[in-house]
Parts: C-alpha cells; sequence; structure tokens
C-alpha cells in the first residue's frame, strides 16, 4: 500500500519501517522522514512569521525537537502530527514576542503580503490549508482547536485571500 507524503508516493511499510528505525535513534532515518515534510514546515513558517529567519529557526528548533522526541511517540503515523504541532507552538511563541502592528519587508513575495492582511490564527489556518495542503480536521489537531473553528476562520480567510 503507498501514499503521498511531501509530493512522493511512499509504501507504507517502508515508512513503517523508518519510523522504527528513527524511533532507535538512526539519525539517517530520522532525515528521511523529515525530508519528507520539511517543505511543508517551512512553507508554514515562512508564510506566517514576519521574517524569513525566524521561519528558519522555527523549523530547526522543530527537527531538533522531533529527533529528540521520536522514540516516544506512540505509533508511526504520529511523526508528521508531532512535528507540525511543535511547529504550530513555535509559530505561536514567535508571534507573541511580534509587536501588533507587525510589518513585512517590501521584498517578500506579494503572496506573503497578501497573508499578512490576516490575523495570527486566521493566517496559520490558511497558510496550512494553502501552502501545506491540509484539511481541516488536520489543520484543528495540530493547532489544538475544533474542526468548526477552523472552517469558520478559514471561510473568512480565504476570501481575503483570494481579493
Amino acid at each position: 500500500m503507498t501514499f503521498v507524503k511531501g509530493g512522493r508516493v511512499v509504501d507504507k511499510e517502508y515508512y513503517k519501517e523508518l519510523s522504527t528505525s528513527a524511533a532507535d535513534g538512526d539519525a539517517k532515518a530520522f532525515s528521511k522522514l523529515y525530508e519528507m515534510i520539511y517543505r511543508e514546515m517551512y512553507y508554514t513558517a515562512f508564510y506566517t512569521l514576519s521574517c524569513e529567519k525566524d521561519a528558519i529557526e522555527a523549523v530547526i528548533d522543530t527537527a531538533r525537537d522531533g529527533f529528540n522526541a521520536i522514540g516516544r511517540l506512540r505509533t508511526e503515523e504520529a511523526f508528521e502530527v508531532f512535528m507540525m504541532k511543535t511547529l504550530c507552538s513555535r509559530i505561536k511563541t514567535y508571534c507573541k514576542d511580534y509587536p501588533d502592528d507587525i510589518g513585512i519587508d517590501d521584498d517578500q513575495p506579494e503572496v506573503k503580503k497578501v497573508f499578512f492582511r490576516l490575523g495570527y490564527t486566521d493566517r496559520l489556518c490558511a497558510v496550512l490549508n494553502v501552502a501545506a495542503r491540509l484539511e481541516p480536521s488536520a489543520i484543528a489537531a495540530y493547532m489544538g482547536m475544533t474542526k468548526g473553528s477552523v472552517t469558520r476562520r478559514l471561510s473568512k480567510a480565504l476570501p481575503v485571500l483570494q481579493s
């Protein structure tokens, strides 16, 4: 059986084998798992945080936390959920340190400027939906919200992005 992870088709048994090896401390197995999700992690951080430096730091810190904690995960499938939850928590910490009227540099991509028309929580929901291609139920799990709250925030945020 196969599934798509990080834009690649992955065999479920191979993924399970990597997860088991990574849980036993195999850094190469961890790096292969991380390689499957790092783009979504980076895009999520980049489009949610005001500067690229913070986005890179958030992703690096999340990867370090993931490597240290992978042996404690209960199931092989929990890796991606754990990583994205940890990243969302890190992003939230960075956003708390930002002033309320944070702006972004003029040299940032236009799409990022559009995301910054939204408040932090709406922006993170929209980024996870648009950039990381996640469904509201997954976003709710990553952010500790109900699916209805995420759906409501997306219904407000997506029209802003489309305008």
